[in-house]
């Protein structure tokens, strides 16, 4: 697959998984007079008892920690997101795979280390994702 197919596929997956939590950061009114509400609806609604979605109680949230992406595709996916944030003057460095995840390195256009991450194998921060699995596995033992 052309490494510009692959750039199109993660980034369309990136905005529709970021779409679906768009809601969450409006707080300055958007189209709703700044009364916190999501096409039409009150957030509250949301988590009300009883109200878990066509999902489940975890939906599709258990499906994605459980997902593993190779190591080429956390490149694509991290490749994806620092286009999205528009800076030309850093880039992905090194991918390399670690025991619980990947080791991502972001560096500029003159190889300079910007930043450093170790990510879950299912892309996600390691850090959070060892809290979340945690709380999951927590909250099955009760």
């Amino acid at each position: 697959m052309k490494k510009t197919t692959l750039i199109a596929a993660a980034l369309a997956t990136v905005f529709t998984t970021s779409s679906a939590f768009a809601w969450f950061g409006d707080d300055n009114g958007g189209n709703d007079g700044g009364k916190g509400r999501c096409m039409g609806g009150d957030r509250k609604g949301h988590f009300m008892k009883g109200e878990r979605g066509k999902h489940g109680k975890r939906g599709n949230f258990k499906e994605h920690m459980d997902r593993e992406f190779t190591a080429e595709e956390i490149r694509t996916l991290n490749e994806a997101r620092l286009i999205m944030q528009g800076n030309d003057n850093v880039q992905l460095g090194e991918v390399t795979a670690t025991d619980n995840g990947y080791k991502v390195t972001i560096v500029t256009k003159d190889n300079s280390l910007v930043k450093e991450m170790e990510l879950a194998k299912n892309g996600m921060p390691l850090e959070r994702y060892e809290a979340i699995k945690a709380r999951m596995e927590a909250k099955d033992k009760n």
